[in-house]
């Protein structure tokens, strides 16, 4: 099956067909009817039931969406085809050898720190480790996460998505906790927790830094803090967007492209990856 649409993504619809999908992929299954009444009221535009019924027709057949009685969600089937497609696009066009550039400090047997030149880069190989230690028999079931903003949930949904897929085939529980508070933060929020994760929001602690990002993974404890222009980027582009709908691609583009020096530690100490996974389980539940 062909990926046969220009996907609008984030960015703001232009038209009928555009807006369909966009709704589509936060409220399902939605009938002709529904979704005529929730274009008019999100995006206060003039339309007919006909113009909607034909947009609705042209994603049936170009196998985006599926019918189920009178009412429309997006196929299954699509989605992990676009997995799959945006899986390929990311490593061919930004995990390059050249891309991928990256300099590697052996502190001890068990201590590695990365220096790496883009927030794409990081994301790549982060996810590479999480993988790796997928494979540990023995490791605990359960990974602990937390950041001030998720943007690798905006920057790469495709990968995140297949990814947390396959920790959650393996049988591992994951516990997120989000210190953002801006539309996108708790859209974020709302996205992992219908993937599957443990999400929730909290108010930023005052001595948390603005762009450490830290988690557990098996016996790892991985952590990164963005360098302070990088970190008041990411923040000042989730602080000035009010809506999911309106998140730039090219600006999220260019923040993951961007060019920076970004550490990236990567410790195995079972003591000390408990310590942390057992401290965010406490203000998880601490919150619920």
């Amino acid at each position: 099956m062909p990926i046969s649409l220009t996907l609008p993504l984030l960015e703001q619809p232009k038209s009928i067909k555009d807006m369909v999908f966009i709704i589509l992929t936060h409220q399902y299954p939605l009938s002709l009817i529904e979704l005529l009444n929730i274009i008019k009221k999100q995006y206060a535009v003039s339309v007919s039931f006909q113009a909607v019924r034909k947009a609705v027709l042209e994603l049936q057949h170009a196998n985006v969406i599926i019918k189920d009685g009178k009412k429309f969600s997006l196929s299954r089937e699509w989605i992990l085809q676009l997995i799959k497609f945006g899986n390929t696009l990311q490593k061919n066009y930004f995990t390059s050898p050249q891309s991928r550039k990256k300099t590697t400090l052996q502190v001890g047997p068990n201590l590695t720190i990365y220096t790496l030149p883009k927030l794409v880069d990081l994301d790549y190989v982060w996810n590479g480790i999480i993988r790796e230690s997928l494979s540990q028999p023995q490791a605990p079931k359960i990974i602990t996460f937390k950041a001030v903003h998720f943007w690798f949930l905006l920057a790469t949904l495709a990968q995140e998505t297949q990814l947390i897929q396959e920790m959650l085939q393996h049988g591992i529980k994951l516990y997120y906790i989000c210190y953002g508070n801006t539309p996108l933060d708790k859209w974020a929020v709302q996205m992992y927790n219908r993937l599957g994760v443990h999400c929730i929001h909290r108010s930023k602690p005052h001595d948390y830094d603005l762009g450490l990002n830290i988690g557990t993974y098996g016996n790892y404890l991985i952590q990164t803090t963005h360098p302070q222009q990088l970190a008041k980027k990411i923040d000042h582009f989730f602080r000035t967007t009010a809506k999911v709908e309106d998140a730039s691609l090219t600006q999220i583009t260019q923040l993951v492209i961007d060019e920076q020096d970004i550490p990236l530690t990567v410790q195995y100490d079972p003591l000390l990856a408990q310590t942390f996974r057992e401290n965010v389980l406490r203000e998880w539940k601490n919150t619920t």
